[in-house]
């Protein structure tokens, strides 16, 4: 058994430790974190275990997990509640910095400076706020697990016990206090989780909306008698009855009746193809035209959208994804600041023969001098500023593990339809009296097919009435208009019905080896002109393709189309390596062995086929125009057609992971150096918390250089387009 439980509270990769930890310790069960979109998935023996078991055992390890959207929403609400109350508590403490900083150009009241006060202030927001930290810290030494969560509740705690212990020794009346510490430490870090949240729930919609696309009921033959029931309900070789314009429910093969199905919502290609008895339909795509019965061949987990929603949990998996490097250093970090504080205080009662007041000073301030706010504000900080700048040029992006990813892709593989392509069908070329066209597109306007909507549009005149419409599936459509017998059909028409091609229409192969659709109308048994319809390549293609070759960037084009069209099209924009005929879920697999040939592959695409492929890849790009699932697998969103924003969030990328690994360098020499000189005693809790304080502006103001950033490609690439 499969089973996918969103968990509101997972925030850290310690998170994904802790509870991986404690269920693979069981038999039978195997739990993986998505910590990206806050859930879990289990693989289970459903003899054995089942969902409120896995539930109960969250809940013991401190993790809570949700049922229903009512429950999420309670969650958020309660988050935001949490965040509300911190954000109250903590603005009076504010107050004490400026007195604490002698400054004249604010009248701080006396009631904020006075112990008792500020103690009331700082409970709430410790313990009610950040009571979220402590459970975590609570279940992370139990797991033997330490990360930020216990770095946040040590500082503050630390800050808390000693202003308390400061308060009642001079009975509030004393400036020798850090109950604001305390409070801005747990506000800065729920601020941060806050908008992470928001990220997450983005990612957290993908499945949600892929399962959206499948059908809820069919309509099957049970003992010669239709009857609707339930999708869960239909078997193999159940017999399914799809009507026009009605979506297919279930993977199978067409017993009777003839059709087209819009695959596009799976395949990405535009345009319906014919479907007749013998072949195979896939469930979730659309019925466009008749009546058609089908013999259900897979259902569950092994149709074709089942795949496609088990290979995007799995690439979420197995995608190498970079820890935060706060994190990583904190598993370590954590223990040793422990360590070295007791060490300290030791040092001091037994060495210096330090009264306890006088050793507890020093050993307090080791611990708060080493307040991982520099550390959580790093990262976040320079991804929002870098974020902001990059919505301007459209450009959206999800994570903040694409910043680590992206500057090293060495290649990249493009969706053919709707990404180098506009998506849609234009016709490209007309041949023949222009006379005769008012018939073509006259009889086109009572058709809803994406072809004869690009030859309606490309007519620009009044329509002609038409009689006796008819499809020939297949081959095309027919009416009578002024009398006239009137046919819009392809050359399989043509060669069935041996009509005669004059010279000019003998093009045709011409256009074909160029992947373009031909229609001929033929008025009378006689071929009066020809429209060949394309999907049309995008121009900022060609300087983005000519621009990733300068830079030593492989690119690569995957498609569903036939190998004949797939390499005109790549041969058009100087792509080599070419992926054709290629499946739904053939795509991750693609990317998959790619990645074994370059270091770092992204894939950019639009369609909802491209989800597992933008999951597996180690960057996905998805174009903003496209199916919401593709973008919400992604890790960046380009909110506009103009491929050269790929550029421009790559080279954002790496001047906003210089800038992150800049932060991190000052957090680091500020550990470096002002954990012994508070362990030497040079700085007492108050000095620590102010320097603390001071690490903290001085990551906030050089993740604020970054919008000094210019892109240097954009003008260049914008003068080779024209």
């Amino acid at each position: 058994m499969r089973k996918r439980i969103k968990v509101s509270n997972i925030t850290c990769t310690n998170c994904a430790k802790t509870i991986e930890q404690h269920f693979n310790k069981m038999t039978d069960i195997n739990a993986k974190v998505l910590v990206t979109s806050s859930a879990v998935i289990f693989t289970y023996d459903e003899s054995k275990y089942n969902e409120d078991f896995l539930f109960d055992q969250l809940l013991q390890i401190g993790y809570y997990g949700i049922k229903d959207d009512e429950k999420e929403k309670k969650s958020k609400r309660k988050d935001l509640i949490d965040l509300v109350i911190a954000i109250i508590f903590t603005i009076p403490l504010l107050f004490t910095m400026f007195e604490h900083l002698g400054a004249t150009f604010i009248k701080v009241p006396s009631i904020f400076m006075n112990g008792y006060f500020q103690w009331i202030m700082a409970t709430p927001v410790l313990f009610i706020s950040g009571r979220r930290f402590f459970n975590a810290t609570w279940h992370s030494v139990k797991a033997r697990n330490l990360g930020m969560d216990s770095l946040v509740v040590i500082g503050t705690t630390s800050a808390y016990l000693y202003s308390i212990f400061t308060t009642i020794k001079n009975h509030g009346h004393t400036h020798d206090l850090y109950f604001e510490t305390t409070a801005v430490i747990i506000l800065m870090v729920l601020i941060g989780n806050y908008f992470e949240n928001r990220i997450k729930a983005k990612t957290s919609a993908t499945l949600t909306g892929l399962l959206s696309l499948g059908a809820k009921e069919a309509i099957v033959i049970r003992n010669g008698i239709e009857v609707t029931i339930p999708i869960d309900d239909v078997v193999i070789d159940d017999i399914v009855i799809v009507k026009g314009y009605d979506k297919i429910p279930v993977d199978g093969i067409i017993i009777e009746g003839k059709t087209y199905v819009d695959e596009s919502m799976l395949t990405g290609e535009s345009m319906p193809v014919v479907k007749k008895q013998g072949d195979e339909v896939i469930g979730s795509s659309m019925n466009i035209m008749e009546t058609i019965k089908i013999k259900v061949t897979k259902i569950g987990s092994e149709t074709v959208l089942a795949k496609i929603i088990q290979t995007v949990e799995e690439t979420s998996l197995i995608k190498p994804k970079a820890q935060r490097i706060a994190d990583k250093i904190s598993s370590i970090f954590v223990p040793i600041v422990v360590i070295l504080s007791a060490l300290v205080l030791i040092g001091y009662l037994v060495i210096s023969k330090e009264t306890f007041s006088g050793a507890i000073s020093p050993a307090i301030a080791v611990l708060v001098v080493s307040c991982p706010c520099a550390l959580g504000l790093a990262t976040p900080t320079s991804i929002s500023v870098s974020s902001g700048m990059a919505f301007k040029e459209g450009v959206l992006y999800k994570g903040g593990e694409f910043f680590e990813i992206a500057n090293k892709i060495t290649a990249i593989a493009f969706d053919k339809t709707g990404t180098l392509t506009n998506g849609k069908p234009n016709v490209t070329n007309y041949l023949g009296n222009e006379e005769y066209l008012k018939y073509t597109a006259s009889l086109e306007k009572h058709s809803n097919h994406p072809i004869a909507t690009s030859i309606t549009k490309y007519y620009k005149d009044e329509f002609l009435d038409v009689k006796n419409f008819e499809t020939l599936i297949g081959y095309g459509i027919k009416g009578i208009i002024n009398k006239k017998q009137v046919y819009v059909v392809s050359i399989s028409y043509i060669n069935e019905k041996n009509l005669k091609l004059n010279n000019e229409f003998m093009e045709y192969e011409k256009y074909q080896e160029e992947g373009k659709t031909v229609f001929f109308t033929v008025i009378d048994n006689e071929i009066v002109n020809m429209i060949a319809v394309a999907d049309e390549l995008k121009p900022s293609s060609f300087a983005l393709i000519k621009e990733l070759k300068r830079r030593n960037i492989t690119p690569y084009m995957i498609t569903g189309d036939q190998e004949k069209t797939a390499k005109y099209i790549a041969g058009l924009l100087g792509i080599e390596k070419i992926y054709a005929k290629v499946l739904p879920h053939e795509k991750a697999n693609i990317i998959q062995d790619i990645q074994k040939h370059e270091k770092v592959v992204a894939f950019v695409g639009d369609g909802i086929n491209d989800a597992p492929a933008l999951k597996m890849a180690d960057v996905g790009f998805a174009i903003g125009t496209g199916a919401d699932i593709a973008i919400d697998t992604a890790d960046v969103t380009l909110m506009n057609n103009d491929l050269k924003t790929v550029l421009y969030a790559i080279d954002l990328s790496k001047a906003t992971l210089r800038n992150i690994y800049l932060n991190f360098f000052w957090a680091f020499i500020y550990n470096i150096v002002m954990i012994p000189l508070a362990a030497l005693g040079l700085f007492n809790p108050m000095l620590a918390g102010f320097g603390m304080a001071f690490s903290s502006i001085m990551v906030v103001l050089n993740a604020l250089s970054l919008k000094l950033w210019k892109f240097k490609y954009r003008e260049e690439i914008k003068n080779e387009n024209n």
